[in-house]
């Protein structure tokens, strides 16, 4: 194999599972849309480069975090866990540094 490594390939396979994981599970198509259920997948805090907030005090059933990756996937999660927590909370010290 020329050229490409065996992390390189390793690196690629595990990207590839990750959009189907995505792909596969509940999306939230566009601003309209809502998340019915969450993802299992946990996303990598580098795919992220946004988020949307649903709340289920408004039009959706579910409160949920539309978490919107660089590829263009938009992934439902529950704003919950600790991991989505983690994931706000460096995004919005990213964005306030932007801002300054």
């Amino acid at each position: 194999m020329s050229g490409f490594s065996t992390k390189s390939l390793v690196l690629a396979s595990l990207l590839g599972l990750l959009l189907l994981l995505l792909c596969s599970t509940s999306q939230a198509q566009s601003n309209q849309d809502c998340c019915l259920s969450y993802t299992k997948a946990r996303l990598p805090r580098w795919a992220i480069k946004g988020y949307t907030e649903q709340l289920s005090s408004e039009v959706c059933d579910i409160d949920a975090i539309i978490f919107h990756t660089f590829s263009g996937l938009k992934a439902c999660v529950n704003p919950k866990d600790g991991w989505v927590k983690k994931h706000l909370l460096f995004l919005s010290h990213k964005l306030k540094k932007m801002s300054m």
